[in-house]
This record gives structure tokens, C-alpha cells and sequence, in this order.
């Protein structure tokens, strides 16, 4: 699963990119833009991960988010509900039977 916080790629200001906390919005994260892989771009959903020696970051496609976790369930179960658990780095979901 995700290990890491996921935010959204808000803008970029001279040699930085905002980041806005994703789903929520409600935090900001600047890094450098040379922490960034070249095919990344405004509105790409990232997962960060800090580290000492800088910010690992990588792209994430939430439709493989949600498909990994429909591979987890049972052929009959459905997901009712789900959150992103920011301290644990993973996604959190409940199935209606």
C-alpha cells in the first residue's frame, strides 16, 4: 500500500512547487522544484514522502488507488466508504455485505 502523504500539485513559484494536501487542502507543502520528476504538472496527485537527505516524491493515479483496493475485497462485497489515513500512509475503507 502507500507509504507517505498525498498532495496535490497546486502551482509553481519561481524554483518551488506548492502542494496542497490531498483530499483535504487544508495543509500546504513547498518543496524545490528539482524534487520533481520532469513529467509531473499542476493538478498530479504525488506521494511525499521526507526523508533527511530531501523529499521522495512520486506520481499517483487515484483509479489504481481505488482499483488496488477493489482487488482486496471479496467478489461480493462493495466499498461503502473510504479515507486517506495520513499518520498511518494508507487508505481506509469499509464494505457494505
Amino acid at each position: 500500500m502507500f507509504r507517505g502523504r498525498m498532495y496535490k500539485l497546486d502551482r509553481f513559484e519561481n524554483d518551488l512547487a506548492v502542494l496542497l494536501e490531498f483530499p483535504s487542502y487544508s495543509n500546504v507543502l513547498v518543496v524545490p522544484t528539482n524534487d520533481l520528476k520532469r513529467n509531473m504538472k499542476v493538478d498530479d496527485v504525488l506521494l511525499v514522502n521526507i526523508r533527511e537527505e530531501g523529499f521522495n516524491i512520486s506520481k499517483v493515479n487515484i483509479q489504481t488507488v481505488q482499483a488496488e483496493m477493489s482487488e482486496t475485497l471479496h467478489p461480493t462485497q462493495k466499498i461503502s466508504s473510504y479515507y486517506i489515513d495520513y499518520e498511518l500512509g494508507c487508505l481506509v475503507y469499509t464494505t457494505a455485505s
